[in-house]
């Protein structure tokens, strides 16, 4: 039997050749905040291994755990947990500080609940046409502005920074990949936001590339013969690409 350590380990969503960063937000979510604890110096010590459910490795087998990830194991006298809003809940409880706290409810939360659930049944072919994604954005855009935060809640990444950026990140690369839909320049407050995580190690480290998220939504919206899965499995041996460039914005100076 493969021996237990007494340590932080994540299990995550493994990519296609099972051993990259696969394309599972949530498993990104919690991957991005158990960095920022490390980095923080709350967090001793950090293991995160891809996983393939479909093979998954001796050790997560031997853990007991349902074949689903993302998976946190804690050490040996605590029960692994696979459900990512316990991840969330038991890295906070033995593992505080390291990220900013927000009240339950604020108006970036309101501002960030629907986005994703219009990108989806805008990838889906719910909806036929980006028109209820784009409101959403907008809307984002427009709180966003109203802050002078380089995040959601303050100037350091937050609990929902680690729920929000994944999101929103794949929503970027796939709407533009699969639909051919490219989130608005005019929002400048988004692309800052995006900017900001594109900057931040614990989200680049955390992030699958464009590839895997491309694959992934593909076969999520059952189009596993089109012709951009094939080419992208052709390629699929190649440096993987990520998409952290932003719109270029000039702002007016004044010589005085």
């Amino acid at each position: 039997m493969t021996e237990r350590k007494s340590g932080v380990t994540l299990f995550v969503k493994a990519g296609w050749d099972g051993k990259a960063l696969g394309a599972c937000h949530q498993s990104q979510r919690v991957l991005m905040l158990a960095k920022l604890k490390f980095a923080a110096g709350v967090l001793p010590s950090l293991e995160s291994i891809p996983v393939n459910v479909s093979r998954p490795p001796q050790v997560f087998c031997e853990l007991g755990l349902r074949l689903r990830v993302p998976a946190l194991c804690l050490g040996i006298d605590i029960e692994p947990i696979d459900v990512a809003d316990d991840i969330v809940s038991s890295l906070e409880e033995y593992y505080p500080g390291g990220v900013l706290i927000q009240n339950e409810v604020t108006e970036a939360t309101v501002a960030t609940r629907d986005f994703f659930s219009r990108f989806c049944f805008f990838i889906r072919d719910v909806s036929k046409n980006s028109s209820h994604l784009e409101s959403e954005l907008h809307h984002l855009d427009d709180f966003l502005k109203s802050t002078d935060y380089k995040f959601l809640c303050g100037n350091s990444p937050s609990l929902l920074d680690c729920e929000v950026l994944p999101k929103l990140h794949q929503v970027r690369v796939a709407s533009s990949g699969i639909k051919g839909y490219e989130i608005p320049s005019s929002f400048s407050s988004l692309w800052r936001y995006l900017h900001t995580a594109y900057s931040e190690p614990a989200f680049v480290e955390s992030c699958p590339s464009d590839t895997e998220i491309l694959l992934h939504w593909l076969e999520h919206v059952g189009e596993s013969s089109s012709k951009l899965q094939k080419q992208l499995l052709t390629s699929y041996k190649k440096p993987p690409k990520y998409s952290f460039s932003v719109p270029v914005f000039a702002r007016c100076a004044v010589v005085e």
